[in-house]
């Protein structure tokens, strides 16, 4: 007898609402040890710094 298999979705186990600022920028200039890339940071509304993401910096503070 074949038994079948059925995933049953979990749903979401939370989500919540959060205000920061978000920026982007290119950084770079665009040589091997200076390679461009674009910057993602993160900004309390007060003005501070909450984490800084791109492809060579991961959770910079």
């Amino acid at each position: 007898m074949e038994q079948k298999i059925t995933a049953i979705p979990r749903g979401c186990d939370s989500a919540r609402v959060e205000q920061v600022i978000v920026t982007r920028a290119l950084k770079g200039a665009g040589t091997e040890n200076d390679p461009c890339r674009e910057v993602i940071q993160y900004w309390t509304l007060d003005g501070e710094l909450i984490v800084t993401r791109s492809q060579y910096e991961e959770g910079k503070r």
